[in-house]
Order: C-alpha cells, then sequence, then structure tokens
C-alpha cells in the first residue's frame, strides 16, 4: 500500500488514525533514559558524536544517520521510545508530530510492534563501518564485541536479539538473524551479555557505555 500511495501519505495516514494511543508505543519495553550525548554529542562513538555534532550546527541529518546512527542505537540499547521522540521532536528543524511520531515509533524503534516496519532496523558495527568513513578514527573497535575497547553497538546489537528472542518467532525476515544468534557460541554470547549489561548500567546511570 506504500507503495502506491507514497511513504509521506502513508505515514500521515497511521498517524490520524492510530493516534493517541499509538505516541504510547513501547513494543520492547525499552525503559533506559536518553543520554546526555544525544544533546551534547559528548560520546567516543564518532558515528554518534559526528551526528549530533551536525544535528547541534545544522538541525537535521542524513536519513542513514537518523535511522541506523541514533535511531539504531536508541533501538539496541533499549531507550524509552517516548524520549526518543521527544528528542527527535525537539532536535530537527523539519520535525512534525504526523512525521516524527510514526517514524521514530515505527521505523526506527519498531515500539508499535510492526504496525509500519516488517522488522526492527537493528544493525551491528559491521554495518555502520560500511556505510560510513568513521569507524577507523573512533575510539572504539568496530571488529570487537567484548572488551572496553569493543564497540558498544556489537555487544548491544547480540543482546538486544536474545533479550527479544520470543518476540521475533515467527516473523520470516528475522529468521537469518536467529539462525546467526542460534550459531554463536555460548561462552561467547555469555561473555557479550555481560558487555552488553555494563554498557546499559552506564546509560541507566548517566554515563556512556
Amino acid at each position: 500500500i506504500r507503495q502506491i500511495i507514497g511513504w509521506r501519505e502513508f505515514v500521515y495516514q497511521v498517524y490520524h488514525l492510530e493516534m493517541p494511543g499509538y505516541a504510547e508505543s513501547n513494543y520492547f519495553d525499552a525503559d533506559l533514559p536518553l543520554p546526555d550525548f544525544y544533546w551534547t554529542a559528548g560520546t567516543k562513538m564518532r558515528c554518534i558524536a559526528d551526528a549530533v555534532a551536525t544535528l547541534i550546527r545544522r538541525g537535521i541529518n542524513h536519513h542513514i544517520q537518523r535511522l541506523m546512527i541514533t535511531g539504531n542505537f536508541a533501538l539496541i540499547a533499549g531507550i524509552a521510545p517516548s524520549l526518543v521522540r521527544e528528542w527527535y521532536w525537539l532536535a530537527y528543524v523539519d520535525a512534525f508530530d504526523w512525521v516524527v511520531t510514526p517514524n521514530v515509533l515505527g521505523l526506527s524503534l519498531y515500539a508499535d510492534g510492526g504496525r509500519i516496519a516488517t522488522k526492527p532496523y537493528a544493525a551491528s558495527a559491521n554495518y555502520i563501518h560500511k556505510m560510513s568513513d568513521l569507524c577507523g578514527r573512533c575510539h572504539y573497535d568496530w571488529r570487537e564485541t567484548v572488551g572496553q575497547d569493543a564497540c558498544p553497538f556489537n555487544s548491544l546489537y547480540w543482546d538486544f536479539l536474545v533479550r527479544n528472542r520470543r518476540r521475533f518467532r515467527g516473523n520470516p525476515r528475522m529468521n537469518m538473524m536467529m539462525a546467526l544468534l542460534s550459531k554463536r557460541d555460548p561462552t561467547d554470547l555469555r561473555s557479550i551479555r555481560r558487555r552488553a549489561d555494563t554498557i546499559r548500567d552506564r546509560l541507566a546511570s548517566g554515563r556512556e557505555g
């Protein structure tokens, strides 16, 4: 349907059909606070720092920066959708609520459980490395998953898949990711999840991962 009528019209109609309850969508029960670096760019994660610094200067970001960097991190870290939605609404010069609410809650965060998107747009640092030239100059190593120098996107990504494994059953677009998850060594996965827990605990206390 959206390919026929166009994305803009599709989002507009979803907003008016589903509101006001749609604004409270939280399919993954995400509850972490929004990190301060979403406002200040004060993070060692170069991709987020670059996106937020650009946003501070210009009030706008590229689609990939919105969806696969700031949005993706909020998704896999488990930041409360209402706080992410408010940030997008306040931070961007092109923000209108009927645009922001479905795109953030439905597309970036999958908080509506698939009302708009057929799968969550979750990705590890490997995707960001392929889509940008930022990883090579980052404080964190995009190739590593555990350890203090490992990119937070990596452990958070795998932890996100584990935490929500039941929710993804029956979703054919998640089959590949679930298959890869099942092949991971259980010992390695426990280490990855401990690293993710550390990051999430630090984010909950207002510090960087």
